[in-house]
């Protein structure tokens, strides 16, 4: 199917259809892991020489829980760094992805979901929750608001967070609409009404570009990943070629067992967890072992948490691994330690 151009109200901007057939310029990242690459580095002086040809984008992805961030950003930068689940908070404190292709590279700020006080309170979010959010936008050269057209009681109406979020970016900064999950829309030609209303005086007409995508699917994702490309500026990079994100080996541990837990477990149980890493290796076949202990409150939790005969912690520990995997691009053996404190 090819790309699909189209002029939207008066605004100049091109609304651009999933696409499965572009050529992509091969990517060692993407391949496979080399001997060299790794997660973080701190010693990297920012400050190198810089070629003249290289360039670089910071994109900010902005939208409320559960609007397909976090698998977006995974399909732009074709590992599972960022934490999945179908509950809301998966993605609690900003997380920077690193994808570098060529001379250029694109940084994705995967931002916790825009939230209300009341929900602060009651997910127990951390105090940095809304301020990584602000910093993103601070830092960002284009922000990418994902708009979840599944939903038919929301999908008109871009939320009154996003929009004044949208107000406090920089001179010069530019949004694109990404309209995420259409996959799920029965009747497709409804989405041309959709992008009318969104792109309306009562939403916001500021957006450059619209993109029309399925994060899960990965349709609409090349198409995307080749306009940030495009957009990218001269510039030093802010990360080396072979760095991946800028979070811990053991924070993309304990965020993917956690989200894979908030799957598994019903209502709010999840959220009262605490999960540490106690080990991080490498064996002998070059595999990552990985073990992580899970604190439960009481043993009325702790139970639930195992399941009949461990079945519940043993699904959580393969589902963990199968994603540790695809970031890591290695086979991670993961154990999970379940440890119970009994409420006096």
């Amino acid at each position: 199917m090819l790309v699909t151009c189209r002029r939207v109200l008066r605004v100049e901007r091109s609304l651009r259809f999933f696409s499965v057939n572009l050529e992509q310029v091969p990517n060692d990242k993407i391949d496979g892991m080399q001997d060299d690459d790794y997660v973080v580095d701190q010693s990297f002086d920012v400050q190198r020489i810089r070629r003249d040809e290289d360039k670089s984008l910071r994109i900010a992805i902005l939208g409320l829980p559960n609007a397909g961030k976090s698998t977006l950003v995974n399909q732009l930068a074709g590992r599972q760094i960022c934490a999945m689940s179908g509950k809301a908070h998966t993605t609690r404190s900003k997380t920077n992805v690193i994808y570098s292709e060529s001379n250029t590279q694109l940084i994705f700020m995967d931002t916790p979901g825009l939230v209300t006080n009341r929900d602060f309170k009651k997910f127990k979010l951390e105090p940095t929750f809304k301020s990584d959010i602000t910093q993103s936008l601070e830092l960002a050269d284009v922000v990418g608001v994902v708009q979840d057209v599944s939903n038919p009681f929301k999908r008109h109406k871009i939320d009154e967070r996003v929009i004044e979020a949208l107000k406090c970016t920089r001179p010069g900064v530019f949004s694109i609409l990404i309209l995420n999950k259409i996959d799920r829309m029965r009747r497709k030609k409804e989405l041309l009404k959709l992008v009318d209303i969104l792109t309306g005086e009562n939403n916001w007409p500021n957006f450059s570009d619209i993109f029309m995508i399925s994060a899960l699917k990965n349709d609409g994702v090349d198409d995307l990943r080749a306009y940030l490309m495009d957009s990218a500026t001269n510039r030093d990079w802010d990360y080396r070629s072979n760095q991946i994100t800028d979070e811990s080996t053991e924070k993309i541990v304990e965020r993917t067992v956690k989200a894979k837990f908030m799957d598994a477990l019903p209502d709010e149980l999840p959220y009262v967890l605490d999960i540490q890493t106690e080990h991080l290796g490498v064996l002998p076949d070059d595999s990552m072992s990985a073990v992580v202990n899970v604190d439960c409150p009481t043993d009325r939790i702790g139970k639930l948490v195992m399941g009949p005969k461990g079945s519940r912690v043993k699904q959580v520990a393969l589902a963990a691994e199968q994603d540790l995997s695809n970031a890591f691009r290695t086979t991670v053996r993961l154990k999970i330690a379940i440890n119970f404190k009994t409420k006096k």
